[in-house]
């Protein structure tokens, strides 16, 4: 019998410039894993939408037509929310305001993949780069997002250690972030936004999802109570993974309810 799996509200179809397969595998693969609630998630890269090598215009468009076609379609089968990972939504603000007025999303989660003026955090050699330069402008970039707070979930708030931890083996401490995650987490639990619990860096180098055990901890202990976990898959092979592994976490940690959205409001749902 196929194990069930609660939720992965964090994937890509090839409607990102990085996903493999079209979206309607994604959803079937989704419903061959047992998965109860799914979010196909697109990226929207704020600061990339017009570029030349993959301008996001029509995917975007494209997810706003495939993506409530397949909701109706596989309606008996699975609770699917159309969703959208928004990338850098600060660094342009009026293109994102067009976003977010044009459709029709259930659920946006809210990511930063590259500091004003830098490249994404993949793309950076970190011996010419000074990564706890670069994590304080990281930093202080999410947490002018947390203020502005037009998403649902804060994507992956550890995204940079997956590069400079797990490719760079690269020794951080994190102690002098620590005062401004927790302003950040201060200022989505104020304004009724969570974080999500990304499974991807489990298959990766690093070992760990992103944040780890220790942010999820400090999170609940202020207050957190809205929570989605996502394992950022990019094709169809990855999706699902890690992800009851994250669950167990959340249990562990004093989390007894996950989070899904429909419409922008948030479903909570036992575990």
């Amino acid at each position: 019998m196929t194990q069930r799996i609660i939720m992965d509200c964090h994937n890509h179809s090839n409607l990102s410039p990085d996903g493999d397969n079209p979206p309607e595998e994604m959803v079937q693969r989704a419903i061959e894993l047992g998965i109860e609630h799914y979010a196909l998630t697109d990226h929207c890269e704020i600061n990339l939408f017009y570029e030349d090598e993959y301008p996001y215009e029509e995917p975007v468009r494209k997810a706003s037509e495939i993506c409530p076609l397949l909701k109706e379609k596989y309606a008996d089968k699975i609770d699917m929310s159309y969703g959208v990972e928004l990338g850098q939504p600060l660094q342009n603000m009026e293109l994102t305001n067009r976003v977010l007025s044009t459709y029709n999303y259930d659920f946006i989660i809210g990511s930063l993949h590259m500091c004003n003026g830098y490249k994404d955090f993949y793309e950076l050699d970190y011996n010419e780069v000074s990564a706890p330069d670069l994590l304080k402008l990281y930093y202080e970039e999410l947490l002018e997002m947390a203020k502005w707070a037009k998403f649902d979930v804060m994507g992956h708030i550890t995204y940079p250690l997956r590069y400079i931890k797990g490719d760079y083996n690269m020794d951080i401490d994190m102690k002098p972030y620590e005062s401004t995650i927790k302003e950040i987490f201060r200022q989505l639990i104020k304004q009724d936004k969570g974080i999500e619990i990304n499974s991807s860096g489990l298959r990766q180098k690093i070992g760990t999802p992103f944040p780890d055990a220790y942010y999820i901890n400090m999170y609940k202990q202020m207050g957190g109570k809205i929570l989605t976990i996502g394992s950022d898959a990019h094709r169809t092979v990855d999706l699902g993974k890690g992800v009851t592994e994250c669950i167990s976490l959340a249990k562990e940690i004093g989390f007894n309810e996950l989070t899904f959205f429909k419409k922008r409001n948030p479903v909570f749902i036992k575990i």
